[in-house]
């Protein structure tokens, strides 16, 4: 029975494509070179991050995307996820959480069933969404879209959104 919502949401989240801001991203210009410790902050398991940012009195930043296929999540992440500015900040503060739902490359089924029950506990409607959620899960901001910001303006947005 469990099954027919996930199949429900998967179907409502492809056929709403990427959402707000489909196309911001196409003025941006060309991305900046990745930080090199963008691999290394990035984590895929919610429930680690959520020890991790206890453990260390951080907040949880949660991205929700479409890694390969979605334009804007594409661009969220070239200019600002993987950038300088933001890592700065999130280093500090944030535990990094991707909730990838790509189409041309296969997820574990586990952590596909994962991603999906969580998009629905988080009511996902559109790609890219963020979350930014305290130890517990609540969530303390959400984002909807890429906006066309780079990483330092971005940055400062969510800085001033969580009172940092």
């Amino acid at each position: 029975m469990k099954i027919l919502p996930l199949t429900c949401l998967t179907a409502m989240l492809s056929l709403t494509a990427c959402g707000p801001q489909q196309n911001a991203y196409q003025n941006a210009g060309e991305a900046p070179p990745p930080d090199p410790r963008a691999k290394q902050l990035w984590g895929d398991n919610l429930a680690d991050a959520k020890a991790q940012a206890a453990k260390n009195n951080k907040l949880v930043f949660v991205d929700f995307t479409g890694s390969d296929w979605c334009p804007p999540c594409m661009a969220l992440h070239d200019y600002v996820l993987t950038q300088k500015e933001f890592l700065d900040f999130a280093e500090k503060n944030l535990e990094l959480v991707v909730v990838d739902f790509p189409r041309n490359k296969p997820l574990d089924e586990k952590v596909e069933l994962a991603n999906r029950a969580l998009a629905e506990q988080y009511n996902i409607k559109s790609f890219p969404t963020v979350l930014v959620l305290d130890v517990d899960g609540a969530i303390v901001h959400r984002e909807e879209g890429f906006g066309n910001k780079n990483a330092k303006a971005y940055t400062a947005n969510l800085k001033e959104a969580l009172g940092k």
